[in-house]
């Protein structure tokens, strides 16, 4: 199988002003045309580590594409650096000239004679066509590699990955078999405690290959399925998938794009049950997140932010549980999700309460403890939990748990 190098060029990535995302988005693409990606190389608008890094990529690779640095400006060094590579002079290409001649005149702007380093290339190469920008890429061999320059822009990286590279790579033999990932995400257990469950899968050698990474509290299992075709290595990856559900069980809550909020949505939707909010520690985020779900019919009927006591009044926190316990408490989160439910007429309340930072911490309440509290009509439940974390990661990470656990009430209690 092809071995390939990305490499993503701009002074903007490594200095970390911008976030590389193409080096993402190539990879799974060449997964897709069984092309597995061996190195993701960042590097700086510099000629000597420009130099330094396609001459490398070019001898360990059999494919290099690289985004960036095909722009007009003086520090858009990709065809310069290609060419002295390639030991090779850079030649005027009139086509590639009049196209872009073309777009500042529909654009009705002035066209700097700089731009004319945009039409050369480095000789013997192929012009990769760029029909949603100014830059276009090249094609070319470059000692044991293809390469593909392509322009850094996503909108125009990707559209002349699928007209110009993607059917070159079949017709250079580059392309051969389809290596397809799949996510399953849990929520609930940490990355040991789920590896522990799965060690035979994770193991180093099993076919097909299991990953796990953690994001956030969330763990995701990563299964690649290779074969000739898709349905080739789907059908690998159907077996294992099938096990991993099986062994985590209400842990996993979706896969690949599948978010934690919408398999909430999906679970209210099919219970027929409607919910409401009240949020003291994640000022909001549980509300965000269910706003981001695509509801087919409106079952998160809103939330109220408890901060403060007006807020807390709101979401029916009595003065005798404020005073005695807290408004960062237990009883507090179970009071406010009563509340919400009553407040706004839902068959279900969810409430959170907790102490983010060391700025709310007091007597007896230490940063990262928090809790989640559920009411329905005939029960309740509330669970506590202490990250040690930062207080970003506290709000986020309790949002999470709170809706994972309405999520699995919801699955416990279904007929």
């Amino acid at each position: 199988m092809t071995k390939a190098e990305i490499i993503s060029i701009g002074s903007e990535l490594t200095s970390g002003r911008n976030l590389d995302t193409n080096s993402a988005w190539l990879s799974r693409e060449l997964a897709e045309h069984g092309i597995e990606v061996g190195w993701h190389t960042t590097i700086a608008d510099d000629r000597a580590a420009n130099l330094d890094c396609f001459a490398a990529a070019s001898r360990r690779a059999g494919l290099v594409i690289s985004t960036g640095g095909l722009g007009p400006t003086l520090d858009d060094l990709t065809r310069e650096v290609l060419a002295e590579l390639g030991g090779v002079p850079l030649e005027f290409h009139e086509p590639s000239w009049r196209h872009i001649e073309g777009i500042f005149r529909n654009r009705n702007r002035p066209l700097p004679d700089r731009n004319r380093v945009q039409a050369m290339f480095p000789k013997g190469s192929e012009v990769l066509f760029n029909a949603r920008g100014t830059a276009p890429g090249v094609w070319m061999r470059l000692n044991n590699a293809m390469v593909a320059a392509l322009p850094g822009p996503p909108r125009e990286m990707v559209g002349m990955f699928h007209d110009e590279v993607a059917p070159r790579l079949a017709s250079a033999g580059l392309a051969r078999g389809v290596l397809v990932q799949r996510r399953i995400h849990t929520f609930g257990e940490g990355e040991s405690a789920i590896e522990e469950k799965l060690a035979d899968l994770t193991r180093r050698g099993h076919e097909p290959e299991v990953g796990i990474t953690a994001s956030d509290a969330t763990i995701t299992l990563r299964i690649f399925g290779k074969g000739k075709t898709r349905a080739e290595a789907l059908a690998q990856i159907a077996p294992v998938e099938a096990d991993i559900r099986q062994r985590l069980g209400n842990l996993v809550y979706g896969a690949d794009e599948e978010e934690l909020e919408q398999a909430l949505a999906d679970r209210l939707e099919q219970s027929h049950l409607t919910l409401a909010t009240a949020e003291g520690v994640t000022g909001g985020l549980v509300a965000a997140m269910l706003d981001r779900a695509d509801w087919k019919r409106r079952c998160y009927l809103g939330g109220i932010v408890a901060h403060g006591l007006p807020g807390e009044a709101l979401a029916g926190l009595p003065e005798t549980i404020r005073m005695g316990h807290g408004s960062r408490s237990s009883e507090a989160a179970l009071a406010m999700a009563r509340g919400a439910r009553l407040a706004l007429g839902a068959d279900l309340g969810l409430a959170t309460a907790g102490i983010a930072s060391p700025a709310e911490a007091g007597p007896g309440k230490e940063p990262g403890q928090a809790w989640g509290a559920l009411a329905w009509d005939g029960g309740e439940s509330v669970w506590p939990h202490h990250w040690f974390a930062s207080p970003a990661e506290v709000r986020s990470r309790t949002a999470k748990k709170a809706i994972n656990q309405v999520r699995v009430h919801l699955l416990e209690h279904s007929a």
